[in-house]
C-alpha cells in the first residue's frame, strides 16, 4: 500500500509532507541530489548513491528519508550497499511562489 505521508528527519527538524502535494522529483545524474517540490515546500537531499531514494519516493513507497549516524553501514539499517544522506534541507515556499505552481 503506497505511503500518504513521506516523513523527513534531518538533525534540526522533522516534517511530514502528503505525497498528494508532491509535483515533481528529479535525480542528478551523478545521484548525490534528490529535490522534491511539494506545493508548500522545497525538499533537498543530498548523499551518496541516493537512486534507491529517488525510485522509493517515485512509486510512494518511501515513508521515511533520515540523516543517520555513519557509525551504521547502510546494510545495516536495511538500505542499498553505500547510501548514505549527508543533509536534508527543507525550506517552506513563500506565498508568491506557491500561486506560480
Amino acid at each position: 500500500m503506497p505511503a500518504v505521508f513521506l516523513r523527513l528527519q534531518s538533525a534540526r527538524e522533522q516534517v511530514a509532507l502528503p505525497y498528494s502535494s508532491l509535483i515533481k522529483l528529479e535525480l542528478k545524474n551523478d545521484a548525490t541530489a534528490v529535490e522534491l517540490s511539494f506545493v508548500t515546500h522545497r525538499v533537498v537531499i543530498t548523499g551518496k548513491n541516493l537512486t534507491e531514494i529517488y525510485r522509493a519516493v517515485a512509486e510512494a513507497e518511501a515513508r521515511l528519508v533520515a540523516v543517520l549516524n555513519s557509525d551504521f553501514p547502510a546494510e545495516a539499517r536495511g538500505l542499498a550497499p553505500n547510501l548514505s544522506v549527508s543533509e536534508i534541507r527543507i525550506d517552506p515556499l513563500e506565498p508568491e511562489e506557491r500561486r506560480k505552481r
